[in-house]
């Protein structure tokens, strides 16, 4: 993770987990979250229910130009990713990884802006599950938030041990080596799906419930 916002939302989230798995929604408070809070969002899923957003911060809003509140989460990727978001963001909620995605975003005027996002989850509620969740772009380019994105492409995923951070599996030939140094701190119980995704290879990381 490069980008100090998405840093400092891990680490806090880090903190607030201690020795468990995840921590609860009700202790994410959002003034500790301070500065980065118009770029985080909450999806929430009830039940079997499709993952949508509870919240979305200011700034995520103006850059999809629009209020992103109940919208499903899938409905922001290019359709062929759709499935792929949809079981990355149920294997947090269910199997508690954390996820980071580098993505493009392309904008009504065939613009295309880079993007980091993270995916923490939450403890579950019941019937409800949530992942906390913050949306970056490196460099902020001049029109962003004028000109709305419409459609999100995957670049590369990560799955990251909240153990070893500096540890994380990435999108690269070296991250499929068992003997490379660096993916041997993910859980047993988490297996590696990949797929091409133009040049790169992208992994769905944790283990795929249905």
């Amino acid at each position: 993770m490069r980008n100090d916002g998405t840093n400092e939302l891990f680490g806090y989230w880090n903190r607030l987990r201690g020795t468990r798995a995840a921590p609860e929604r009700r202790e994410v408070a959002p003034a500790s979250i301070g500065k980065n809070l118009a770029d985080t969002f909450i999806i929430q899923a009830l039940g079997h229910g499709e993952p949508r957003f509870r919240l979305a911060g200011t700034r995520i809003c103006s850059i999809y130009g629009r209020e992103l509140r109940g919208l499903a989460f899938a409905s922001l990727w290019q359709t062929r990713d759709r499935s792929n978001i949809a079981r990355l963001v149920k294997n947090s909620m269910t199997n508690k990884s954390v996820v980071q995605l580098n993505f493009e975003g392309r904008t009504t005027r065939g613009r295309k802006a880079l993007f980091q996002l993270i995916l923490l989850p939450l403890a579950n509620e019941a019937n409800d599950r949530h992942v906390l969740g913050m949306v970056t772009s490196p460099g902020r380019p001049f029109w962003l938030e004028s000109d709305a994105i419409i459609e999100n492409r995957i670049q590369s995923i990560s799955i990251i041990d909240p153990r070893y951070p500096s540890r994380s599996l990435s999108s690269s030939a070296m991250a499929a080596d068992p003997e490379i140094p660096g993916t041997k701190g993910l859980a047993a119980s988490q297996s590696i799906i990949s797929r091409k995704v133009a040049h790169l290879r992208v992994f769905d990381g944790g283990k795929i419930i249905g």
